[in-house]
């Protein structure tokens, strides 16, 4: 192993040990070695964003199978949690790769195969047999599950974008959801001059609405129960972003159509219940297409005349690799924009606002955490 500096035996990290167990504690350093994979990196973690799914599998619920999978899987024991991360390599397993030794990166958080059906066919974001950061997925036995709630975290080589200095550590581990909106929008089938619809305005309502005037939407509105979400958006120049607490379905809708009196070009939908899906499909324009970000396992009535003039659902997973340098092009420009997000946080206060957040989603105090593993 190539190091450009001494590393520790041990270091700190965010451990899930069980369903509601997010403890801080000493682990022994990522035995990178051990992972059989010459693409291995170790990057000193300056920052690491705390992602809806986080809180998910802090709840005992494996999102990236039910996404991905299309199934429910039950979650290891001792995951590292953690993938939205950046921070400089100072590590690697392979001479390739001595060229990033002391370089800042964002590192994408996953590893497809490159050989299953999937991969072949263009949609890699859907491997089985994904190795993923944060999520326990695809590393065999571990005593620990490799995440970026941590000192270190591994990364692979070949998918470390570096970040120019114009870009804060904060700013470039976001990478990961920006990355991930981009796709959503993909999948919605942005339309030139036509307006979308983002129900929900935390960090992927708001990225998604981001995404979709860079690709030449119209406008975007965005709903959401949450006063500091609302705030975040309209700080952020969106046109219309409106506070929907206290407000009946039927209000809504009345906003709604006097927005978009043709409907929606686009809805986007992050919160995955009957209510929000029944407000989306019905501000669908026609040829409008509806993207659920929030699959859960719930069955849900729907009026299928409501999807007459060609209008659709679909969902949306992941990312393909394409996405993260469109959407570092787009950070660096200035055409996404994500400081008004982030609420610094350290590893000690994790399990403490974890707690107090999964205990009242309504209390939504902050709009994206993002973590210094190094401060107390």
């Amino acid at each position: 192993m190539l190091t450009c500096e001494s590393l520790p035996k041990n270091i700190r990290a965010g451990v899930l040990a069980a369903p509601h167990q997010l403890k801080i504690t000493s682990i022994p350093l990522w035995p990178l070695a051990d992972y059989g994979d010459p693409d291995m990196v170790l990057v000193k973690v300056a920052a690491c964003g705390v992602c809806g799914s986080d809180f998910r599998y802090y709840l005992g619920e494996n999102p990236w199978a039910q996404h991905t999978l299309g199934r429910f899987a039950p979650n290891e024991p001792n995951i590292v949690l953690g993938h939205e991360y950046a921070g400089t390599v100072v590590a690697v397993m392979s001479e390739s790769n001595r060229r990033l030794l002391g370089k800042r990166v964002a590192p994408v958080c996953s590893k497809v195969c490159g050989a299953c059906a999937d991969c072949r066919a263009g949609q890699s974001r859907l491997c089985e047999t994904t190795v993923h950061m944060g999520h326990g997925q695809g590393w065999g036995e571990q005593s620990f599950f490799p995440g970026a709630y941590a000192m270190y975290a591994p990364a692979w080589g070949a998918s470390c974008f570096e970040i120019p200095d114009s870009i804060s550590f904060e700013e470039a581990a976001l990478m990961d959801i920006l990355a991930v909106c981009v796709h959503v929008a993909e999948q919605g089938q942005i339309r030139g001059a036509r307006p979308v619809l983002c129900i929900g305005a935390g960090p992927a309502g708001n990225g998604v609405a981001q995404v979709a005037l860079a690709m030449g939407a119209s406008s975007a509105v965005l709903l959401d129960r949450s006063s500091t979400a609302i705030d975040v958006a309209k700080r952020q120049g969106f046109g219309t972003a409106i506070n929907t607490w206290g407000m009946s379905d039927d209000e809504i809708s009345s906003q709604l159509k006097a927005l978009a009196p043709h409907g929606f070009g686009s809805v986007f939908d992050t919160v995955g219940s009957a209510a929000s899906l029944t407000l989306g499909v019905r501000s669908l324009g026609k040829c409008g297409t509806l993207v659920n970000l929030a699959v859960h396992d719930d069955e849900i009535p729907l009026n299928f005349l409501r999807l007459g003039s060609e209008r659709k659902i679909v969902t949306s997973c992941n990312f393909e690799v394409g996405d993260y340098p469109k959407a570092l092009a787009w950070l660096e420009s200035g055409r996404l924009r994500v400081r008004e997000w982030i609420t610094p946080t350290t590893l000690p206060e994790i399990p403490g606002l974890f707690d107090r957040i999964t205990s009242d989603p309504d209390d939504k105090a902050v709009f994206k955490l993002v973590i210094d593993p190094w401060k107390e």
